[in-house]
């Protein structure tokens, strides 16, 4: 139901809830730039600091800031990076 993810060396860690039909991560960015798959679409929401983001299919990078939101399409490679100590809510849909 629980899952602490740890990637990239801890830079990047999230608590993951998953019951079956609800699934979400909260998780926390340390400065730097970080690449990851997605297996389902993924609907961030950045909660502190600034998020840029690029995914494959994607011309440039784009930044969320605290309280935007931006969406990763399902089954694609996607970057983050922050200057910042950043944090966000993932909703896997």
């Amino acid at each position: 139901m629980y899952q602490l993810r740890k990637y990239h060396g801890d830079k990047v860690q999230s608590l993951t809830y998953d019951d079956g039909k609800l699934a979400f991560s909260v998780g926390i960015i340390s400065p730097g730039e970080y690449e990851f798959g997605s297996m389902k679409k993924e609907v961030f929401k950045v909660i502190h600091g600034n998020i840029s983001f690029w995914f494959d299919g994607q011309d440039d990078w784009k930044t969320a800031g605290e309280e935007e939101r931006f969406e990763v399409p399902g089954h694609k490679n996607f970057k983050l990076k922050t200057s910042e100590v950043s944090a966000y809510i993932c909703y896997y849909e």
